[in-house]
């Protein structure tokens, strides 16, 4: 394909948290857009700069408990009702305490078990976002325990899953781990897999070191979930 004008991608990255590897999450993503082709990618820590966010063709964002002001989530929600598409991974619907965010992002995080191997589904096989994807597959990652906003999602690859996790049990049930959702003329595109750490990206200073952990990051099924999200993120699939 040959383009002839660049496209204008947003891509935030960070935490003040800094539990996981940004660093190597933010290089992968640089990568995934660049190859893209025809990308122009400007990169930011947090969501402060609302004019940037809005003059945005395109959002991607690997972050974690990164505070949005009010006036940054109207400028997300303008964003994304305007026509803009949001590819938001992993840890990006860890808002915390934000009202707005999970109306915006469609989902918030709860709670995950231990890192451990799952496997993965896909739950729209006709869906073109995931055509020739071969599943299941099993990957080692972070299963992320999501709390829907609304009815409104469409979820494209599940697991199922009941245990233990961070002090609390849950049932086994259907848990989505990739949905779109519909937001005025644009829309988001949530992934949850994705985890990344060094030994020294944890929650507290004080806490032990932990194993460097990469997650699905390698497997050509993953990176292929990235190319795909960054292109449907530039209109150049179909919603």
């Amino acid at each position: 394909m040959t383009f002839t004008t660049p496209v204008l991608a947003n891509l935030v990255c960070g935490s003040p948290a800094r539990n996981h590897d940004f660093d190597f999450a933010r290089r992968k993503l640089l990568d995934a857009l660049y190859d893209a082709g025809n990308i122009r990618t400007d990169t930011f820590n947090n969501y402060d700069d609302c004019a940037a966010i809005e003059g945005g063709d395109l959002l991607v964002s690997y972050t974690s408990q990164v505070p949005v002001s009010d006036e940054g989530c109207a400028a997300l929600r303008r964003f994304v009702e305007r026509g803009g598409r949001w590819f938001a991974i992993h840890a990006s619907n860890s808002v915390r305490d934000n009202k707005y965010l999970p109306g915006i992002l469609g989902s918030r995080f709860i709670t995950h078990p231990p890192y451990m191997r799952y496997r993965v589904e896909i739950t729209a096989p006709d869906d073109p976002l995931l055509d020739g994807i071969n599943t299941p597959f099993e990957l080692d990652d972070e299963l992320y325990i999501i709390e829907p906003a609304d009815d409104h999602l469409e979820v494209l690859l599940n697991t199922r899953w009941g245990g233990e996790a961070m002090g609390k049990t849950f049932q086994a049930a259907f848990r989505p781990l990739m949905y779109r959702r519909r937001l005025g003329d644009g829309g988001v595109l949530y992934l949850a897999l994705g985890h990344c750490n060094r030994p020294f990206d944890k929650p507290r200073p004080d806490s032990p070191d932990r194993p460097d952990l990469r997650g699905p990051w390698a497997l050509p099924v993953y990176q292929e979930l990235i190319r795909r999200g960054v292109d449907w993120a530039a209109g150049r699939r179909p919603f």
